[in-house]
């Protein structure tokens, strides 16, 4: 049994190749959302409780999982070290699909920042209208730590009812202020949404061609508007794979797995 760390489009395609090679799978992700594009894949076991070190040796101990593949989003590093630890502990095989980076540019409009705290501090050193494209998750850190959030911020979220609940009930972010749109973004929608908002800074995270790293950098270097990049966790994994198939090759030359 392979038991994957899920909620990414990686994870979705490391899956369906699993399964077509025959492999029996279970899955676990956070949302509501991630379960049904899971469901949709095919006959898996998904688990959605978010789990510590201890419940995840337990879920390898029950379903008598032989391989852990770490395919979460590059800034689940609280997931990541507790696959990483909990395979330690039991001896078993761990890889970490790692998304390929993108090498940025060197130049005045490509800002590095390493961590989220490190990003709010430059934002508050600036003016002028943000664009935040980092996803909901670590969203309340920047509401809470950026000054005249509402007056200055537009934040670009999944159009789904439990992310937009917590941006407005929970954040108190206006709906004005929201851009609720589910991509991938070509570098035309970059651009407009970029001229549409009068933004003055776009704020991503590194997280790769699959997150829309690349067309975010065009766009913004095409209307020379600097951009903030959160660089990602760096963390010791035991084995990193960047392509689909060298997973499954990988796993096919380990004895007893399947």
């Amino acid at each position: 049994m392979i038991y994957v760390l899920g909620g990414t489009k990686d994870s979705r395609e490391i899956v369906k190749l699993l399964l077509q090679e025959g492999y029996s799978v279970v899955a676990s992700v956070v949302t509501d959302y991630g379960q049904r594009l899971l469901k949709e894949i095919g006959d898996i076991e998904i688990v959605t409780d978010r789990l510590d070190k201890e419940g995840i040796k337990e879920l390898i101990s029950e379903y008598g999982v032989d391989t852990v593949i770490d395919a979460t989003h590059p800034f689940a590093e609280e997931v990541s070290r507790n696959g990483i630890t909990a395979t330690s502990e039991l001896e078993i095989n761990y890889i970490r699909f790692e998304r390929k980076n993108i090498e940025l540019p060197e130049n005045e409009f490509i800002v590095k920042k390493a961590g989220f705290q490190a990003a709010i501090d430059y934002i508050n050193q600036t003016s002028g209208r943000v664009l935040l494209t980092i996803g909901s998750k670590e969203l309340f850190k920047f509401a809470e730590g950026i000054s005249n959030f509402n007056e200055r911020v537009i934040t670009r979220v999944l159009p789904t009812v439990s992310v937009l609940k917590e941006c407005q009930e929970q954040l108190n972010i206006p709906p004005a202020n929201l851009i609720a749109i589910q991509g991938p973004f070509s570098r035309k929608l970059n651009k407009q949404l970029l001229l549409d908002y009068g933004i003055d800074l776009l704020v991503t995270k590194a997280s790769g061609k699959t997150g829309g790293l690349d067309t975010k950098l065009i766009a913004a270097q095409d209307l020379k508007i600097p951009i903030l990049v959160i660089e990602r966790p760096q963390l010791s994994y035991p084995k990193i794979i960047d392509d689909y198939k060298s997973v499954i090759d990988y796993i096919a030359s380990k004895e007893g797995v399947g």
